[in-house]
């Protein structure tokens, strides 16, 4: 293990004693930002950093060892901004319990002692404290606030005994206990309620859907600046694939198999998954007593709105396109060309959706999931789906996050999804641009889960279904729906044109279904 980059901490009177702010601002902001640009978690790697202050630290007790919770308060250059991030410590005594070398914040000496400074989520012992924490409730107080862990119902203590750190996430962390539970802790704070805590709670609390896991803790920091939500524990959903992974598995068997066959194992998969997510929405607006969750008549201000998102979008997407169409492979630069040639009337078909809505009923806004794909739903082992991960575009500020907005547009966003796994099945299969027949089954695939969803959503649920919560007639969902797509389309071609250029034929021939 080599461990000769991190810094060296002088202390008097234990290793504990590191963990203090005198202690730990001893750190060179320039080893702060070598570091924080290692962590998967820290999304402005590329940022310059001109000053990085420990704050809000809190002892965390162990049953041997020392750990706190701290907060790293970054400011950044160009542009300026202030950013405070979560940043858990733990004192190991060696080199054993001190993670992998890239996890080392610093080496510390002192009175003839010597161990490191560490990301706590590292370590065992901190795992299963700081979930039974969130089991029982507690409160750790700070020079300036106070890390506050709320229980939600109650855990027993046995669950927190075997935990491990979990490996899916970018912008948080995930330790996950054994069958039973999972904590999310959201590195990056910002003040205000999270929409995946403030959703999970609704439907935990208020509603009767449990295709959602249930939330059983959640922990914030209170402080001078305000609250802000530093993670959330959940049911854990053991033995569950994401949907990506499970519906791309469905389209590599569908391409596998005779072209006369013409069974699609995922349509009546995507028509339940239909129906439970009509069930979600229509939990999510069946309460009218919570400011945060009661539901608004769409009116010509909203539409005009999401018109202009989707204008917007259009026009950021094709000065790109257009930009860039000379570097395209060829076929795809032909389909380009093609796309530009029609600009005019791509324009021409936001504004028509737009003044077919303002005569007609769009529905209610509500809160919704807000970034919905396969990867944010569950196959559980017996079939079931289990929707997962409410914080909406992480991109966004909080306050939109947290907006009301049509359900359609995680519609939308579903079934751009299913355009994705189909595409990707048939590049994987070799088919894309090489065999015609296998691009034709995958956009058969596409057509059939597609249409197999709507169905499951447009129909009517089990429960009886929120007065006007949809257009009032299917041909003005399905312009609502439309002008939704159309945003998403052309904000995954900037995307691919900016990331995945051999992607780019992906979003051109949805746009081409379009316009």
């Amino acid at each position: 293990m080599t461990l000769s980059g991190a810094p060296t901490i002088e202390v008097h009177g234990g290793l504990q004693q590191a963990l203090a702010v005198g202690s730990l601002a001893a750190i060179p902001t320039g080893y702060l930002e070598q570091w924080l640009g290692a962590r998967r978690w820290f999304g402005a790697k590329r940022r310059p950093i001109s000053s990085a202050l420990f704050r809000s630290i809190a002892p965390v007790p162990l049953p041997a060892g020392a750990a706190v919770m701290a907060v790293l308060e970054v400011s950044f250059e160009q542009p300026s901004e202030l950013a405070r991030f979560q940043l858990p410590l733990l004192v190991s005594a060696n080199t054993e319990n001190a993670g992998s070398a890239s996890t080392v914040l610093a080496h510390v000496r002192g009175d003839g002692e010597s161990g490191f400074v560490i990301d706590a989520t590292e370590d065992a012992r901190f795992q299963g404290r700081i979930g039974e924490l969130l089991g029982t409730g507690a409160v750790l107080p700070t020079t300036d606030g106070r890390w506050v862990f709320e229980a939600i119902g109650s855990s027993s203590h046995e669950v927190f005994k075997s935990s491990r750190l979990g490996h899916a996430e970018q912008s948080n962390s995930s330790i996950v206990y054994g069958d039973s539970a999972i904590l999310k802790l959201f590195r990056r704070l910002e003040v205000g309620e999270h929409p995946d805590v403030e959703i999970a709670r609704f439907l935990t609390t208020r509603t009767a859907f449990r295709n959602t896991p249930e939330l059983l803790g959640s922990l914030r920091l209170e402080g001078p600046v305000g609250a802000s939500v530093a993670g959330m524990l959940s049911r854990f959903v053991a033995g569950a694939t994401d949907a990506w992974t499970h519906a791309l598995s469905r389209v590599r068997e569908y391409l596998g198999a005779r072209a006369d066959s013409p069974a699609n194992a995922f349509a009546d998969e995507a028509r339940q998954l239909g129906r439970v997510t009509r069930e979600l929405h229509e939990a999510l607006s069946s309460v009218t007593d919570d400011q945060a969750f009661a539901p608004a008549h769409v009116g010509r201000t909203e539409i005009t709105v999401w018109a202009e998102a989707a204008r917007f979008a259009t026009e950021r997407g094709l000065d790109l396109l257009d930009r860039r169409v000379d570097t395209l492979d060829p076929t795809m630069g032909a389909q380009a060309k093609a796309l530009l040639r029609r600009r005019e009337s791509a324009y021409a078909r936001v504004s028509a959706l737009s003044r077919d809505l303002v005569a007609h009923d769009a529905g209610l806004s509500i809160r919704h999931h807000g970034d919905y794909h396969l990867g944010q739903v569950l196959r559980t082992p017996h079939g079931d789906w289990m929707i997962i991960d409410f914080e909406g575009e992480p991109t966004r500020p909080l306050s939109s996050r947290r907006a009301l907005h049509s359900p359609l547009r995680d519609v939308a966003g579903m079934l751009r999804s299913f355009a994705y796994a189909a595409s990707s099945g048939a590049m994987e299969a070799g088919g894309v641009g090489a065999d015609a027949r296998l691009e034709s089954r995958a956009a058969r695939w596409e057509r059939d889960v597609r249409s197999a969803f709507l169905d499951g959503y447009f129909a009517s649920t089990r429960e009886a279904p929120v007065k006007g919560l949809l257009p009032g007639s299917r041909v003005s969902a399905t312009a609502l729906l439309t002008l939704f797509e159309v945003e998403k389309i052309f904000y995954e071609l900037d995307y691919e044109l900016n990331n995945r250029p051999t992607w780019v034929w992906i979003p051109l021939r949805g746009i081409a279904k379009l316009f």
